[in-house]
């Protein structure tokens, strides 16, 4: 491979409101945007995106190690960051990809095709009906954030609002304790197929909970921190889980392993843009048509309305020309 040249902007993106999980307020996503160009000058794009609390690298970890590349780092270091570095593997790969595949852009997905992030507890029963009339039928929700009772009274109210043909996904991000995630398992039973599944009921450190949670409950029961990076993925598919798993290719490391895994396993899963800007969103799309063409469920790329910008209308190029550039590579 001829040298390619490496840039890398760094980028803040206000979220309207304060996104609450049991992991503590959200106020902005950060990261990087990195551009490769080739001697003929074709440019690929990725995003470098962490989540720390998901088990990826910090985005000063991902910092450090682009400036210590500099902007013709050798082919080997482009192809195989370390994989302490899940959310850079992705990066690289994606620009090496769009590279090779110049004008490989998705489409912009239907609101039906995708899961809309509604805000916490009882926001969500105002917030839902703007979000239905844009086409969105498949609802994500936050849990863990009160208590458990004035949550269910909440879920009630939701369901009871929500059209019939409407969907929820619960998302306890590891919050819950054992009792209260049999508690909210059992009661999401009463609602049928209006509850999907209620994601991360454990923090992924109460592994032999989680699975027998799984073998009570089946496909109520979705893992989400606990298989965030392809490591975690392969621990879990070694120890014998068959349920459903929410997949952030953003942060889940080399792609290639990642569809190894998937197809190795057969895997149950739903695919997420970890809060992407639109090049680490179309990057993100692309792995999951390859690896789930038929995508019945809904994906979790519908959180565009959390952002103070308007990112989601530009191209790549565009996109990048807007970044300060950030003057160490």
């Amino acid at each position: 491979m001829p040298p390619l040249h490496l840039s890398a902007r760094q980028y803040r993106r206000p979220f309207h409101q304060p996104l609450r999980t049991h992991h503590g307020d959200w106020t902005e996503r950060t990261g990087l945007i990195l551009r490769l160009t080739d001697s003929e000058g074709a440019i690929g794009f990725g995003e470098v995106a962490p989540i720390p609390w998901f088990g990826t690298e910090t985005l000063g970890a991902a910092l450090t190690y682009f400036q210590a590349l500099g902007s013709h780092p050798p082919a080997a270091a482009l192809h195989n960051p370390p994989d302490t570095l899940p959310a850079c593997q992705f990066g690289l790969q994606s620009a090496l990809a769009q590279l090779k595949a110049p004008g490989s852009e998705r489409p912009p997905l239907k609101p039906a095709q995708i899961w809309a992030l509604l805000p916490s507890c009882v926001a969500a029963i105002a917030a839902w009906r703007s979000l239905w009339s844009l086409g969105h039928r498949t609802f994500k929700w936050k849990i863990g954030l009160a208590a458990p009772p004035q949550e269910q009274a909440v879920l009630a109210q939701l369901v009871a609002a929500l059209p019939p043909s409407a969907k929820l996904r619960l998302d306890a991000n590891g919050g819950l304790t054992v009792a209260a995630a049999e508690q909210w398992l059992c009661h999401c039973q009463h609602f049928g197929h209006r509850v999907e599944f209620l994601e991360q009921p454990l923090p992924p450190e109460q592994w032999p909970g989680l699975q027998k949670l799984g073998d009570r409950f089946g496909p109520l029961v979705a893992l989400d921190e606990s298989v965030a990076t392809v490591a975690q993925l392969a621990q879990v598919c070694a120890a014998g889980w068959s349920g459903t798993v929410v997949l952030k290719p953003a942060i889940a490391g080399h792609p290639q392993r990642l569809q190894d895994l998937y197809q190795r396993y057969r895997l149950r899963g739903v695919f997420s843009a970890a809060l992407c800007t639109p090049i680490g969103q179309s990057a993100a799309l692309a792995i999951a048509a390859r690896l789930d063409p038929n995508q019945k469920r809904a994906l979790g790329f519908g959180v565009g309305q959390w952002f103070q910008d308007d990112w989601g209308t530009l191209t790549a190029a565009q996109l990048w020309a807007q970044l300060p550039q950030s003057g160490w590579i």
